[in-house]
């Protein structure tokens, strides 16, 4: 199935287009939208994408700058252009960055609708058949030396190429692989072996960037940033190399052990990850095998502010994601971000932001549309 996404600040037309296009005739479905090129890299950067129809003229990001970055980050997408008048300059421009074929929206009539997917369609599978496995290109790179293509390539290939995504996401999601070498190399085998496409490949590294963001900014670290683009499996190696030296080199904090950072770290993934059940500085001291006073004591000097006003900040942020992104009931971001108690919420939410979460959302989600998810 050939996954599509549709980009157009207008949504009249995007819906028109989702709606009207015979698209699993040929065996295409749509995906994702956007109204303009900035939310459109945000959706490729956590969706598999294979075709991206976008509109020159948006506001924010526009057309062109859109295909310029996705080919350069995504080259395996392929692009069509939507224009609502054939000017030949923005054209020749959009065709010299990739774009397979444009639709003048001013000559799409429905009766021409199968026509253009067929040649859209056609013209993939003649791109397909012409080009070698991008795939296959970015892993078997003869300039890939790396640390995850020389280990384990005995029989736990099969058994690591089998693992689910998720099970792999959640390897990388914590802590533990930055100091243990063997976890580490390990990783980035069963990470490779999986094979992702580049697409995806991708939006998988920048979910987990949003992790770690999360897990080590609290102590000391720089935001870590994805380049621009990966030449080949050997580059990607490369980066997750040099990450975890740069997030090693933030969390080493001479004044203590590597087991108590190990046991901050635990306990800043624990609030990532189970703020909306009922943790405490005590009940998380017992799981990283501390008392609760030198926990306390370690935690505060190593993040800068205690373990209550950290879990505090991290559930206010995430009721903020929920209260812009979602049309949950205050009830339920309450409840899951960690309190029983919406009145209290309520009331914790404006000593922190100065607004009550309903006036925030009203605030701040002027325009912007909502995900019932």
């Amino acid at each position: 199935m050939i996954k599509v996404m549709i980009v157009d600040d207008d949504k009249l037309v995007r819906k028109g287009l989702i709606s009207a296009m015979p698209w699993h005739d040929f065996d295409m479905e749509v995906v994702g939208e956007a109204s303009n090129g900035e939310k459109a890299l945000e959706f490729i950067a956590a969706n598999a994408i294979d075709l991206l129809l976008t509109d020159l003229a948006m506001p924010v990001m526009s057309g062109i700058e859109l295909l310029k970055i996705v080919r350069k980050q995504y080259p395996s997408i392929y692009t069509v252009v939507l224009t609502f008048h054939q000017d030949f300059e923005y054209i020749q421009e959009a065709l010299r960055l990739g774009a397979i074929d444009y639709i003048a929206k001013v000559q799409l009539e429905k009766e021409r609708f199968e026509e253009v997917l067929e040649r859209i369609y056609n013209r993939i599978m003649e791109e397909q058949k012409h080009a070698p496995n991008p795939h296959d290109i970015f892993y078997d790179n003869e300039s890939s030396h790396g640390i995850g293509s020389s280990v384990h390539e005995g029989d736990n290939q099969l058994a690591a190429a089998q693992k689910d995504l998720n099970v792999v996401k959640e390897q990388w999601s914590g802590h533990e692989w930055v100091y243990q070498d063997n976890l580490f190399t390990t990783h980035i085998h069963d990470l490779k072996q999986l094979r992702l496409p580049q697409t995806k490949l991708i939006g998988l590294l920048y979910a987990l960037i949003d992790k770690w963001n999360l897990l080590f900014h609290p102590v000391d670290l720089a935001t870590i940033q994805l380049p621009d683009s990966f030449e080949s499996w050997h580059e990607v190696e490369e980066w997750l190399m040099a990450t975890r030296e740069m997030i090693r080199k933030a969390i080493d904090k001479p004044s203590f052990s590597q087991e108590v950072v190990e046991c901050v770290m635990k306990a800043v993934y624990i609030a990532n990850e189970e703020m909306k059940e009922q943790i405490t500085a005590a009940s998380i001291a017992k799981r990283v095998n501390m008392s609760r006073s030198y926990f306390s004591q370690c935690f505060k000097e190593i993040v800068g502010i205690n373990f209550s006003e950290h879990l505090r900040h991290k559930r206010i942020e995430k009721a903020k994601e929920y209260l812009l992104y979602t049309n949950k009931t205050i009830l339920w971001i309450a409840e899951n971000v960690g309190y029983m108690d919406e009145k209290y919420f309520s009331r914790t939410f404006r000593e922190q932001t100065g607004l009550l979460p309903s006036e925030y959302r009203q605030k701040n989600v002027t325009g912007r549309e909502m995900s019932e998810n």
